[in-house]
């Protein structure tokens, strides 16, 4: 009987010390391995960069305030600060007001209205000759068919002149009435539309 109670003991103090074995191998597998996640971790912040290395176009990281960027100067405008002259403006605000039931285009080419209609060589000259010149204003009906180019008198040398005469005769040829306008001596707005549209329009 006491030879069985000391097999069991023994048997039992072997078991306990395999358990402790175990959880003391565990335990060290468990330090080592902190031990090297720690060391990575202090490798990997050493190698990040600081708020102050990084480009100012990259946040900061871990609470880090980015770098201030330079402060960037404001573009200036470019194009003309207007889109019509002072005296284009009042011949456009008397036209509208003139014959408000009529479309008013500034600055239009004279190819757009006067161009001819077929095709060919010499009909592709004329185009590229009317794209060079412009006209002030195009009125048209509210079903966009040309009504008159509305042209405004300009001191000029002969130059001048003949580009204003060109037009004119371009215009008359493509049955397109041809209306110029003193800017120094503006119309009076009741004359508008017969002045424009010809005797006896009346409004729409």
């Amino acid at each position: 009987m006491m030879a069985w109670f000391l097999f069991v003991l023994m048997v039992g103090a072997v078991v306990a010390y395999c358990v402790w074995d175990l959880r003391r191998k565990a335990a060290v597998r468990e330090a080592a391995s902190q031990e090297r996640f720690t060391q990575m971790f202090k490798a990997r912040t050493a190698a990040m960069p600081t708020a102050e290395a990084l480009p100012a176009s990259i946040p900061a990281v871990a609470g880090n305030a980015p770098a201030k960027a330079p402060p960037v100067a404001a573009a200036a405008p470019s194009g003309k600060e207007r889109f019509l002259g002072k005296a284009e403006t009042l011949v456009y605000y008397l036209l509208k007001t003139g014959i408000p039931d009529h479309e008013v285009f500034a600055n239009v080419t004279l190819a757009a209205v006067a161009g001819g209609a077929g095709g060919g060589f010499d009909q592709e000259q004329q185009l590229r000759r009317f794209s060079q010149y412009q006209l002030d204003f195009v009125i048209c009906d509210k079903n966009m068919r040309v009504v008159a180019a509305v042209e405004l008198e300009a001191p000029g040398g002969a130059d001048a002149a003949e580009g204003q005469r060109f037009k004119s005769d371009s215009l008359r040829a493509a049955g397109v009435r041809v209306v110029l306008i003193n800017p120094k001596a503006l119309p009076r707005r009741e004359e508008i539309r017969t002045l424009v549209c010809g005797p006896g329009a009346a409004a729409v």
